[in-house]
This record gives C-alpha cells, structure tokens and sequence, in this order.
C-alpha cells in the first residue's frame, strides 16, 4: 500500500529523518510526505516525543553566507530579505528550495 501525504510518520521515519544530511525535498520523496512534515520534525515542531536524544536543527547550507549565484530563495526578486513575497515556508527551512520552484526569478541586483 503506498503511503500518501496524509500518511504519519513512523518512529523509524523521525529517526531517519534526524540523522540524515539529505535535504527535505529528497526525504520527503522518499517518505511521500511533505517538505513541511520533514521540515516540521527537524525544526522540533512534531514528532518531539520520538528520539528526543536526537537535536532538532534544521539542515541548511554549508557555510554562514548563501552564495548569491546559487538558485536559492534568497536569490529570488521575490524574497524580500526576511521571507519569500508568496509565504513559502520552504524559504527559510530549506533555502535550495528554489531549484525546484516554478515561480523563481533570478534578481540580478543580488546575484
């Protein structure tokens, strides 16, 4: 039976999730959930119940600055330096994931 995006997470999922490196986007296509259910487990909003010895830290980009010539949302003329124009939660927890956004345009002022 496949799973469906309704689908709860089991305790081996949480597991997996928090010990992976992967991006959310590739987690979520392997679990077929959301970017959010894996973003909400990672950033300790569900799931706290199920390995609280793991930490909740969000996977972000290596390094304390994004580089301005990836696809990031940071990248985007609709990010307006705290958050994206259209409220993707994605932009914040995931910022590589305008690689995969159809609404992502390039600001050249930033790049």
């Amino acid at each position: 039976m496949a799973r469906t995006n309704s689908h709860k997470l089991t305790p081996a999922d949480v597991f997996f999730i928090l010990q992976s490196k992967e991006p959310n986007a590739v987690l979520a296509a392997q679990l077929n959930v959301t970017r959010q259910a894996i973003s909400l487990v990672r950033n300790g909003k569900s799931y706290t119940n199920v390995a609280p010895e793991l930490p909740r830290i969000p996977i972000r980009l290596k390094g304390s600055r994004i580089d301005r010539n990836l696809t990031t949302c940071q990248s985007c003329v609709e990010w307006d330096g705290q958050e994206c124009f259209y409220g993707f939660p994605e932009a914040i927890d995931e910022p590589t994931y305008a690689t995969e956004c159809s609404l992502f345009r390039r600001n050249q002022e930033r790049a």
